[in-house]
């Protein structure tokens, strides 16, 4: 009777411990959860500073989760893979949300590195650089690109009307 007493004791602590962990993972995805239905309001509302302030939020927690997961989330390895496979997703939203908002307004990503595809409009030589333009969008590189589509990354910077990226990558996109 006392070895049962013990084995069990020992049982409640082992799930006791694998319990706090898979909890508060789980209450880190609903955080993660719920800020997610918080950009849909702010979708609408075509608020897309709030938007990426979201986005923000669902990184850190998510990071959180990532830290948690990867420390002692794998002593519940079920829960360990599943985690990771929503923090994988949670990443892809996350990027799928941002470029949303650099659709619809770019200029919400003034001094941040931003990038996107790109097919300009207009091919404007500028001395040394190249201008590509494509309605208010302005990028500027060091030669004329080979391709029409391109792959374009940069820091967004915000001249009069115009938005203008210095390349520090461009390439063809696939």
């Amino acid at each position: 009777m006392k070895r049962l007493k013990s084995f069990l004791s020992n049982i409640a602590f082992i799930l006791s411990i694998l319990g706090i962990v898979t909890f508060s993972l789980f209450i880190l995805e609903e955080a993660v959860q719920v800020t997610i239905f918080g950009t849909w309001p702010a979708q609408n509302a075509k608020d897309w500073d709030l938007v990426l302030e979201g986005c923000d939020t669902i990184d850190s927690i998510n990071q959180t989760i990532k830290i948690l997961n990867c420390s002692i989330g794998w002593i519940q390895p079920f829960a360990f893979v599943s985690y990771r496979a929503y923090s994988k997703a949670t990443d892809y939203y996350v990027q799928a949300l941002r470029k949303k908002v650099l659709a619809n307004a770019p200029e919400c990503f003034e001094g941040k590195r931003v990038e996107f595809l790109f097919t300009p409009k207009r091919i404007i030589p500028d001395g040394n650089q190249v201008r590509l333009i494509n309605g208010r969008i302005v990028v500027i590189t060091d030669k004329i690109p080979e391709a029409r589509k391109l792959l374009v990354s940069g820091i967004l910077q915000k001249q009069g009307n115009l938005l203008v990226i210095k390349t520090d990558s461009i390439r063809p996109a696939h």
